[in-house]
């Protein structure tokens, strides 16, 4: 039987985000150029996560109205549970036990779990304000997302520098960088965008040039934030994310390409590399020396092949993916 060609557009530019990850991880370019590796690593590249949480949004609005967000709850969470315990050795063993440290790590979530972590709860709160109004959503998004946005800023800046308990605890990630200030605002759009079926209303042209100025929006906030006012400071967090991250969900439903592909497949490969990579990364570390470009390039190999393999396993063990 032929399959039927459908547009995979928006599972491409998953496993895309998934190596933008692995790049900014991997510190790209930054033995060439410390301003490319600004632009390209610690900024276009971390749209990947704002990006994931949009799509996530976007497919909500269906686990919500098909009442299966109990399903939704527990197989991220399954999830959650699983990886944290495949990363426990650095997050347990490498705290030495220190019991305060291992609570916070696992609310939060260790290293790039903080997504799922975030996602969760994220996604019960939107569930509970899901006949909310369009308009109380998205400026409730912007408002919550620019609350987190001055957090980081004030941690950055180390405006609190005379108050060292409260500088330390302002410039902790996950006080900014979290289910409420990062997570809902993007959930919320993206669930927003499918509720109104925003995302087939605009015309190529308008998509364009709105990819264009969204990126234009974050190099220039990027190196704005860069050059006048943390220096060298990495931010989790640009305002222009709300812009971009929805800019290129609409994009993947207005422009097609068809292909007889495995969606489902396409898919858990950015879930599987976006898993795995830190391990990958970790053994690299341990093994050889690599620059940041060339450790890049392997991680990402690596982490493909590590894909397949956890894709063939998922077959039998379910939940790992």
């Amino acid at each position: 039987m032929q399959k039927t060609s459908r547009n995979i557009l928006l599972d491409i530019l998953k496993v895309i985000a998934s190596l933008f990850v692995i790049g900014t991880h991997c510190g790209f370019l930054f033995e060439y150029s410390e301003l490319a590796s600004q632009i390209v690593t610690n900024g276009i590249f971390r749209i990947a996560v704002p990006f994931f949480f949009c799509v996530n949004g976007f497919f909500l609005f269906t686990v919500f109205k098909n009442n299966r967000i109990q399903t939704w709850t527990k197989r991220v969470g399954i999830l959650y549970l699983i990886w944290m315990l495949i990363y426990s050795y650095f997050w347990v063993y490498l705290n030495d036990f220190n019991l305060l440290k291992i609570i916070s790590t696992f609310l939060f979530g260790f290293n790039h779990l903080w997504y799922l972590a975030a996602l969760i709860l994220g996604g019960l709160v939107l569930y509970q304000l899901r006949n909310a109004s369009n308009t109380l959503l998205i400026i409730s998004a912007f408002i919550l997302f620019l609350i987190g946005i001055v957090i980081q800023y004030l941690g950055q800046l180390h405006v609190f520098s005379q108050q060292p308990i409260l500088d330390k605890l302002i410039n902790y990630p996950p006080l900014h960088r979290n289910f409420l200030l990062f997570a809902l605002p993007l959930l919320s759009i993206g669930y927003v965008i499918r509720r109104t079926n925003f995302h087939t209303k605009l015309s190529k042209q308008f998509v364009k040039n709105l990819l264009i100025i969204s990126l234009t929006l974050l190099i220039a906030e990027n190196l704005i934030t860069y050059y006048y006012i943390t220096g060298e400071a990495i931010l989790n967090t640009y305002i222009s994310y709300v812009f971009l991250a929805p800019a290129l969900l609409i994009a993947a439903f207005t422009f097609k390409i068809t292909s007889n592909l495995n969606s489902k497949l396409v898919s858990s490969y950015s879930i599987a590399i976006y898993l795995v990579h830190p391990l990958i990364i970790f053994l690299i570390y341990n093994v050889v020396s690599l620059s940041p470009t060339v450790r890049t390039f392997v991680t990402i190999v690596l982490s493909v092949i590590a894909s397949y393999l956890l894709i063939q396993l998922n077959k039998k063990l379910k939940y790992i993916l």
